[in-house]
């Protein structure tokens, strides 16, 4: 059966749907609710099966309430059919938005989580967009070393972060790391500059969830790149990596249970972590 509750058959519906639009429109009154409802359902059934989805769009609107729950499920259908959202929003004033949470749907379906936190954006659905992409993007890309992947959907999350719950400890921290530069700047005021922002960074991932494996790993490789960028942020400003402030910063700064401080500022020192400083920049 369809998925508005249509009875197939053989008939041709138009006429039906037509005459009984007409005896509304001069403020007759329809032979039944549960009749009318009936007759729209099955012509618009009728005009899907042919092909016609924008038109089928168009009667289920003349439905009690406009018809949503019905319109729901024909757009989960045909939410794929570009050509037939722009004629339903811009000649029959159809939101958008419907449109946008039908393909999240769909693409939760199929596991594309990216196309659905870009999907959930367009539909204003922030929250689930921000949870979804805390759950099931964010430390798996890290983990695969994709980082630069995160920001298609961390800048159409940004502009509405006001929105969102929990931003500044999901979402915001990881948007804060992946706008860290892959090279030092050269002047002295930019260093300083982003010597704070890297100290910021850093302890801002405390923030982030730290149980399951996947939060683990990616929590730890984010707090190790960020410790070393600190070391060499320093070291271009003081000329030195061993200072109690330095110490005391990295401290603050979440790394794998067997890196021990020293073993960072030594390494980057001796230049032995050519492997781990490409993985970095």
């Amino acid at each position: 059966s369809s998925g508005i509750n249509a009875e197939y058959g053989y008939l041709d519906e138009r006429d039906t749907w037509f005459l009984l639009n007409t005896l509304l429109s001069l403020g007759l009154p329809p032979p039944s609710p549960s009749l009318s409802n009936k007759i729209t359902t099955n012509y618009a059934a009728q005009l899907e099966r042919l092909g016609l989805s924008k038109w089928a769009v168009f009667v289920l609107r003349h439905l009690p309430s406009g018809g949503e729950n019905a319109l729901k499920q024909l757009v989960r259908r045909i939410c794929g059919d570009r050509e037939t959202e722009k004629f339903c929003v811009d000649r029959l004033r159809m939101s958008s938005e419907m449109w946008s949470r039908e393909r999240a749907l769909a693409a939760r379906f199929r596991g594309e989580w990216e196309c659905e936190v870009l999907h959930m954006c367009d539909a204003q659905q922030y929250m689930q967009a921000h949870n979804t992409f805390l759950k099931k993007i964010a430390t798996e890309k890290v983990v695969s070393r994709e980082e630069e992947s995160l920001r298609c959907c961390l800048e159409k999350l940004l502009p509405h972060q006001d929105e969102i719950p929990g931003w500044g400890s999901g979402g915001g921290v990881y948007y804060g790391y992946i706008c860290l530069p892959s090279s030092l700047p050269d002047s002295k005021e930019e260093l300083e500059e982003l010597r704070v922002k890297v100290s910021e960074v850093g302890a801002a991932l405390n923030l982030l969830p730290y149980t399951s494996l996947h939060e683990v790993c990616a929590v730890d490789i984010m707090g190790l790149r960020t410790s070393t960028l600190l070391v060499h942020v320093w070291k271009a400003l003081f000329h030195e990596t061993e200072n109690m402030e330095l110490l005391l910063t990295l401290r603050t700064f979440p790394m794998p249970t067997d890196y021990w401080l020293h073993d960072v500022l030594s390494k980057i020192s001796s230049e032995i972590i050519t492997h781990e400083e490409e993985c970095i920049y």
